[in-house]
Protein backbone atom coordinates (compact mmCIF):
# COMPACT_ATOMS: atom_id res chain seq x y z
CA UNK A 1 0.00 0.00 0.00
CA UNK A 2 1.41 3.37 -0.96
CA UNK A 3 0.49 7.29 -0.30
CA UNK A 4 1.05 9.58 -2.98
CA UNK A 5 0.46 13.24 -2.50
CA UNK A 6 -0.03 15.12 -5.84
CA UNK A 7 0.65 19.18 -6.83
CA UNK A 8 -0.52 19.19 -10.09
CA UNK A 9 0.61 22.15 -12.31
CA UNK A 10 -2.29 24.30 -13.22
CA UNK A 11 -0.09 27.29 -13.57
CA UNK A 12 -1.49 30.07 -10.96
CA UNK A 13 -3.60 28.21 -8.83
CA UNK A 14 -3.98 25.22 -6.39
CA UNK A 15 -5.03 21.42 -7.43
CA UNK A 16 -3.55 18.91 -4.86
CA UNK A 17 -4.73 15.10 -4.67
CA UNK A 18 -3.96 12.61 -1.99
CA UNK A 19 -4.17 8.83 -3.02
CA UNK A 20 -4.08 5.85 -1.77
CA UNK A 21 -2.59 2.58 -4.15
CA UNK A 22 -2.56 -0.70 -4.01
CA UNK A 23 -3.88 -2.71 -7.28
CA UNK A 24 -5.48 0.74 -7.87
CA UNK A 25 -6.48 4.14 -6.21
CA UNK A 26 -8.63 2.66 -3.34
CA UNK A 27 -9.06 6.20 -1.59
CA UNK A 28 -8.93 9.36 -3.05
CA UNK A 29 -9.11 13.31 -1.49
CA UNK A 30 -9.00 16.47 -3.54
CA UNK A 31 -7.84 19.66 -2.02
CA UNK A 32 -9.10 22.34 -4.31
CA UNK A 33 -9.66 22.39 -7.90
CA UNK A 34 -6.77 24.72 -10.08
CA UNK A 35 -8.09 26.28 -13.18
CA UNK A 36 -6.27 25.77 -16.73
CA UNK A 37 -7.12 24.86 -19.89
CA UNK A 38 -4.52 22.41 -20.62
CA UNK A 39 -5.01 22.61 -24.22
CA UNK A 40 -3.20 26.41 -23.95
CA UNK A 41 -0.25 24.76 -22.35
CA UNK A 42 0.62 20.90 -22.43
CA UNK A 43 3.06 21.28 -19.66
CA UNK A 44 -0.01 21.88 -17.40
CA UNK A 45 -2.14 19.01 -15.96
CA UNK A 46 -6.20 19.73 -15.13
CA UNK A 47 -7.50 18.02 -12.66
CA UNK A 48 -10.08 16.49 -14.99
CA UNK A 49 -6.75 15.65 -17.17
CA UNK A 50 -5.76 14.23 -14.41
CA UNK A 51 -8.58 11.72 -12.98
CA UNK A 52 -9.39 10.54 -16.20
CA UNK A 53 -5.19 9.79 -16.99
CA UNK A 54 -4.98 8.17 -13.61
CA UNK A 55 -8.46 6.12 -13.91
CA UNK A 56 -9.71 7.41 -10.66
CA UNK A 57 -13.63 7.16 -10.53
CA UNK A 58 -14.45 7.90 -7.28
CA UNK A 59 -13.27 11.08 -5.05
CA UNK A 60 -14.14 10.43 -1.39
CA UNK A 61 -13.60 13.78 0.03
CA UNK A 62 -12.93 17.06 -2.10
CA UNK A 63 -11.68 20.32 0.12
CA UNK A 64 -12.45 23.63 -1.09
CA UNK A 65 -10.32 26.02 0.92
CA UNK A 66 -11.88 29.40 -0.31
CA UNK A 67 -13.51 30.53 -3.81
CA UNK A 68 -11.10 32.18 -5.46
CA UNK A 69 -11.12 31.50 -9.03
CA UNK A 70 -7.43 30.26 -9.50
CA UNK A 71 -8.75 27.01 -6.81
CA UNK A 72 -12.17 26.47 -7.69
CA UNK A 73 -11.87 26.63 -11.71
CA UNK A 74 -11.62 23.01 -12.20
CA UNK A 75 -14.48 22.03 -10.13
CA UNK A 76 -16.97 22.63 -12.26
CA UNK A 77 -15.75 20.03 -15.00
CA UNK A 78 -15.98 17.34 -13.15
CA UNK A 79 -19.27 17.16 -11.05
CA UNK A 80 -21.54 14.86 -12.62
CA UNK A 81 -18.40 12.76 -14.11
CA UNK A 82 -17.06 11.30 -11.42
CA UNK A 83 -18.28 10.38 -8.51
CA UNK A 84 -17.62 12.20 -4.82
CA UNK A 85 -18.49 11.32 -1.73
CA UNK A 86 -18.44 14.24 0.14
CA UNK A 87 -17.50 18.24 -0.34
CA UNK A 88 -15.91 20.16 2.63
CA UNK A 89 -16.15 23.59 2.91
CA UNK A 90 -16.39 26.63 5.14
CA UNK A 91 -17.72 29.62 3.38
CA UNK A 92 -21.30 28.51 2.35
CA UNK A 93 -23.34 31.30 -0.15
CA UNK A 94 -26.04 33.20 1.50
CA UNK A 95 -29.23 32.03 -0.36
CA UNK A 96 -29.98 34.93 -1.93
CA UNK A 97 -26.56 35.35 -3.35
CA UNK A 98 -26.18 31.44 -4.38
CA UNK A 99 -29.70 31.53 -6.53
CA UNK A 100 -28.94 35.08 -7.83
CA UNK A 101 -28.29 33.49 -11.36
CA UNK A 102 -25.14 35.48 -11.62
CA UNK A 103 -22.73 35.09 -14.56
CA UNK A 104 -20.51 37.46 -14.61
CA UNK A 105 -16.47 37.29 -15.18
CA UNK A 106 -15.89 40.87 -15.86
CA UNK A 107 -13.33 41.05 -13.03
CA UNK A 108 -11.74 37.87 -11.18
CA UNK A 109 -13.58 38.53 -7.92
CA UNK A 110 -16.99 38.22 -9.48
CA UNK A 111 -15.77 35.26 -11.72
CA UNK A 112 -15.46 33.55 -8.50
CA UNK A 113 -18.42 34.34 -7.30
CA UNK A 114 -19.96 33.31 -10.81
CA UNK A 115 -18.20 29.76 -10.63
CA UNK A 116 -19.08 28.92 -6.79
CA UNK A 117 -22.52 29.73 -7.04
CA UNK A 118 -22.50 27.34 -10.06
CA UNK A 119 -20.52 24.82 -8.20
CA UNK A 120 -22.91 24.88 -5.06
CA UNK A 121 -25.61 24.56 -7.14
CA UNK A 122 -24.60 21.42 -9.05
CA UNK A 123 -23.35 19.54 -5.96
CA UNK A 124 -26.81 20.48 -4.43
CA UNK A 125 -28.86 19.17 -7.62
CA UNK A 126 -26.34 15.98 -7.89
CA UNK A 127 -27.37 15.18 -4.00
CA UNK A 128 -23.27 15.28 -3.03
CA UNK A 129 -23.21 15.36 0.75
CA UNK A 130 -21.80 19.22 2.07
CA UNK A 131 -20.63 19.07 4.79
CA UNK A 132 -20.06 23.13 5.92
CA UNK A 133 -17.52 23.36 9.05
CA UNK A 134 -16.75 26.37 11.63
CA UNK A 135 -14.13 24.31 13.38
CA UNK A 136 -11.08 22.41 12.59
CA UNK A 137 -12.32 19.12 11.36
CA UNK A 138 -10.24 15.63 11.28
CA UNK A 139 -10.52 12.40 8.58
CA UNK A 140 -9.20 9.52 9.85
CA UNK A 141 -7.90 7.15 6.69
CA UNK A 142 -6.06 4.11 8.00
CA UNK A 143 -2.67 4.91 9.08
CA UNK A 144 -3.35 8.75 7.46
CA UNK A 145 -4.92 12.08 8.93
CA UNK A 146 -5.71 15.09 7.27
CA UNK A 147 -6.46 18.05 9.83
CA UNK A 148 -9.09 20.62 7.98
CA UNK A 149 -7.87 24.38 10.24
CA UNK A 150 -10.02 26.83 9.95
CA UNK A 151 -9.26 30.58 10.47
CA UNK A 152 -9.89 32.29 13.65
CA UNK A 153 -14.07 32.60 14.64
CA UNK A 154 -13.51 36.53 13.72
CA UNK A 155 -12.12 36.39 10.61
CA UNK A 156 -15.32 34.31 9.39
CA UNK A 157 -17.71 36.30 11.00
CA UNK A 158 -16.42 38.59 9.41
CA UNK A 159 -16.23 37.53 6.02
CA UNK A 160 -19.37 35.85 6.65
CA UNK A 161 -21.50 39.24 7.60
CA UNK A 162 -19.75 40.69 4.14
CA UNK A 163 -21.31 38.12 2.37
CA UNK A 164 -24.69 38.50 3.60
CA UNK A 165 -25.02 42.10 2.83
CA UNK A 166 -23.87 41.43 -0.93
CA UNK A 167 -26.65 42.00 -3.55
CA UNK A 168 -25.43 41.45 -6.83
CA UNK A 169 -28.76 43.35 -8.51
CA UNK A 170 -27.11 46.07 -7.30
CA UNK A 171 -23.58 45.56 -8.75
CA UNK A 172 -22.74 49.70 -9.04
CA UNK A 173 -22.78 49.77 -5.05
CA UNK A 174 -21.17 46.70 -4.42
CA UNK A 175 -17.54 47.81 -5.57
CA UNK A 176 -16.34 48.45 -2.18
CA UNK A 177 -17.81 45.12 -0.41
CA UNK A 178 -16.53 43.15 -3.04
CA UNK A 179 -13.03 44.81 -3.24
CA UNK A 180 -13.11 43.91 1.08
CA UNK A 181 -14.32 39.72 -0.07
CA UNK A 182 -11.72 39.12 -2.29
CA UNK A 183 -9.09 40.54 -0.19
CA UNK A 184 -10.43 38.53 2.96
CA UNK A 185 -10.90 35.27 0.97
CA UNK A 186 -6.97 34.37 1.38
CA UNK A 187 -6.86 35.12 4.93
CA UNK A 188 -9.84 33.42 5.69
CA UNK A 189 -8.98 30.27 3.78
CA UNK A 190 -8.95 26.55 4.94
CA UNK A 191 -5.71 24.66 5.65
CA UNK A 192 -4.41 21.17 5.68
CA UNK A 193 -2.20 19.44 7.90
CA UNK A 194 -1.43 16.06 6.69
CA UNK A 195 -0.28 12.96 9.11
CA UNK A 196 1.30 9.60 9.02
CA UNK A 197 1.40 7.65 11.62
CA UNK A 198 1.40 11.00 13.87
CA UNK A 199 4.09 12.30 11.78
CA UNK A 200 3.36 15.57 10.27
CA UNK A 201 3.85 14.67 6.63
CA UNK A 202 2.49 17.83 4.52
CA UNK A 203 0.72 21.48 5.21
CA UNK A 204 -1.44 22.91 2.49
CA UNK A 205 -1.20 26.15 3.39
CA UNK A 206 -3.85 27.47 0.58
CA UNK A 207 -3.59 31.89 0.72
CA UNK A 208 -3.52 31.97 4.66
CA UNK A 209 -1.46 34.71 6.26
CA UNK A 210 1.12 34.83 9.65
CA UNK A 211 -1.46 34.95 12.13
CA UNK A 212 -3.36 31.77 11.00
CA UNK A 213 -1.23 29.43 12.63
CA UNK A 214 -0.63 30.58 16.50
CA UNK A 215 -3.70 28.22 17.39
CA UNK A 216 -2.00 25.08 15.62
CA UNK A 217 1.76 25.71 16.77
CA UNK A 218 2.23 22.50 18.89
CA UNK A 219 0.14 20.52 16.63
CA UNK A 220 2.02 21.46 13.36
CA UNK A 221 5.88 20.70 14.36
CA UNK A 222 8.30 19.96 11.63
CA UNK A 223 7.20 18.99 8.92
CA UNK A 224 8.09 17.10 5.40
CA UNK A 225 6.64 19.11 2.42
CA UNK A 226 5.61 22.46 3.11
CA UNK A 227 3.24 24.05 0.43
CA UNK A 228 4.25 27.88 0.44
CA UNK A 229 1.68 29.98 1.23
CA UNK A 230 -0.22 32.65 -1.32
CA UNK A 231 1.65 31.02 -4.56
CA UNK A 232 4.96 32.32 -2.81
CA UNK A 233 3.98 35.68 -1.07
CA UNK A 234 7.23 36.41 0.93
CA UNK A 235 4.80 38.30 3.29
CA UNK A 236 2.97 35.44 3.91
CA UNK A 237 5.91 32.99 5.56
CA UNK A 238 8.57 34.06 8.21
CA UNK A 239 11.56 32.82 9.59
CA UNK A 240 10.01 31.62 12.81
CA UNK A 241 7.37 29.69 10.29
CA UNK A 242 10.48 28.15 8.42
CA UNK A 243 12.55 27.22 11.80
CA UNK A 244 9.28 25.81 13.23
CA UNK A 245 8.58 23.48 10.76
CA UNK A 246 12.33 22.99 9.35
CA UNK A 247 10.53 21.50 5.83
CA UNK A 248 12.36 18.72 3.82
CA UNK A 249 10.50 19.95 0.24
CA UNK A 250 8.80 23.53 -0.34
CA UNK A 251 6.23 23.90 -3.26
CA UNK A 252 5.41 26.67 -4.65
CA UNK A 253 2.19 26.80 -6.87
CA UNK A 254 2.13 29.70 -9.32
CA UNK A 255 2.99 29.56 -12.77
CA UNK A 256 6.35 30.98 -15.18
CA UNK A 257 4.55 34.45 -15.71
CA UNK A 258 4.81 36.37 -12.59
CA UNK A 259 0.88 36.40 -12.24
CA UNK A 260 0.07 39.17 -9.77
CA UNK A 261 4.18 39.51 -9.63
CA UNK A 262 4.03 35.88 -7.67
CA UNK A 263 6.02 34.68 -6.40
CA UNK A 264 7.85 36.88 -4.85
CA UNK A 265 11.68 37.72 -5.69
CA UNK A 266 12.38 37.21 -2.01
CA UNK A 267 10.53 34.17 -1.16
CA UNK A 268 13.30 31.52 -2.22
CA UNK A 269 16.24 33.63 -0.55
CA UNK A 270 13.74 33.43 2.83
CA UNK A 271 13.73 30.08 2.06
CA UNK A 272 17.27 29.03 1.68
CA UNK A 273 18.27 31.10 4.74
CA UNK A 274 16.10 29.94 6.97
CA UNK A 275 16.00 26.21 5.85
CA UNK A 276 17.54 23.16 4.41
CA UNK A 277 14.55 22.60 2.53
CA UNK A 278 14.77 21.78 -1.36
CA UNK A 279 12.21 24.27 -3.27
CA UNK A 280 10.21 22.99 -6.34
CA UNK A 281 7.64 25.10 -8.52
CA UNK A 282 4.43 23.72 -10.11
CA UNK A 283 5.61 25.83 -12.92
CA UNK A 284 8.71 27.99 -13.20
CA UNK A 285 10.29 28.63 -16.73
CA UNK A 286 12.47 25.51 -17.75
CA UNK A 287 9.62 23.25 -16.40
CA UNK A 288 8.42 20.28 -18.01
CA UNK A 289 7.01 18.58 -14.98
CA UNK A 290 2.93 18.59 -14.66
CA UNK A 291 3.18 16.43 -11.22
CA UNK A 292 5.09 17.32 -7.89
CA UNK A 293 4.89 13.90 -6.01
CA UNK A 294 5.57 12.89 -2.62
CA UNK A 295 5.87 9.79 -1.95
CA UNK A 296 4.28 9.36 1.75
CA UNK A 297 6.07 6.72 3.16
CA UNK A 298 9.20 7.36 1.42
CA UNK A 299 9.21 10.65 2.25
CA UNK A 300 10.82 11.17 -1.53
CA UNK A 301 9.54 14.32 -3.99
CA UNK A 302 9.71 12.76 -7.80
CA UNK A 303 9.03 15.17 -10.59
CA UNK A 304 6.43 13.55 -12.99
CA UNK A 305 6.20 13.95 -16.82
Amino acid sequence: MKWFIDFLNVGFGEATVIRRMEEHCTYCLVVDGGDVNPMTNPRRCSLEQYLREYEITKIDVLVLTHFHRDHIGGVLPILGHVSIEEVILHLPLPGHVQQSAINDYSTPILGSFTLYAAILNRIDELGIKKTEIVKRHTIVEQDMEFHILTPSQHKWTQLSEELDQLNFTQLDQQEERLTTIDRMLNHASLAVLIKNKGDSVALLTSDVGLDYWEPYADEIGAIHTLQAPHHGDASHLSEDNLRAWTPHAVVISADDQGTYQLPHAAMEPLIREHSNAQLFYTEGLSTEHRIIRIDVMERTVELVK
